[in-house]
């Protein structure tokens, strides 16, 4: 377990780095930036993180590790079809958590990793292998595609000021992914 000062002082940097983020683009940031915004010397940054990019990396780690684990959780229990329904109401209730929600709409941004979503993407690709028989080259673009989109609807979600409820989120990517394209341009209501 981590002592309680070294989580403190890591909590400052991570908080930091979020907080320049609404400002400035992840590749802009300065390890000066942050040290001076929380408020820590160079040597505890250092201490704790290599540089700037292990510490985004430790951030989405973090995060794509809960994801994975809620939907090994989800699958594990469930048919494949209750499987995805019931994830996608775990993540969305993953994603609304204040700090989880501040997180995704940040880093999802234009001035976060731009390679975040794509590495949510191969983790959910990554989890529908485990609970899928699919096994040839098709496969992949199945998996991208149905990953993909989940993860677009989501960025399209968390950017939009005047956003749905979570119900009406929810049941929108239930569609997504249990119809046809063509079924949902024809029945958007």
């Amino acid at each position: 377990m981590e002592h309680a000062k070294i989580r403190h002082s890591k909590n400052k940097i991570r908080n930091a780095l979020l907080t320049i983020l609404k400002e400035k683009s992840i590749d802009k940031i300065t390890v000066s930036d942050l040290t001076k915004t929380a408020m820590v010397n160079r040597s505890t940054f250092y201490s704790h993180y290599a540089d700037k990019a292990d510490l985004i990396e430790d951030l989405e780690g973090y995060f794509i590790n809960e994801i994975e684990t809620i939907l090994n959780t989800t699958f594990k229990n469930n048919s494949i079809e209750n499987g995805v329904v019931m994830s996608i109401q775990q993540l969305i209730v993953f994603a609304l958590e204040p700090v989880n929600f501040n997180f995704l709409k940040i880093m999802l941004s234009e001035n976060g990793d731009p390679n975040f979503a794509n590495k949510i993407t191969q983790s959910i690709s990554n989890q529908i292998s485990l609970v899928t028989v699919l096994d040839n080259h098709l496969s992949t673009y199945i998996k991208r595609f149905v990953s993909r989109g989940l993860i677009e609807l989501v960025i399209i979600w968390i950017g939009d000021d005047d956003r749905p409820d979570p119900q009406e989120f929810i049941e929108l990517v239930k569609k997504t992914q249990l119809l046809s394209p063509v079924q949902l341009i024809l029945n958007q209501n």
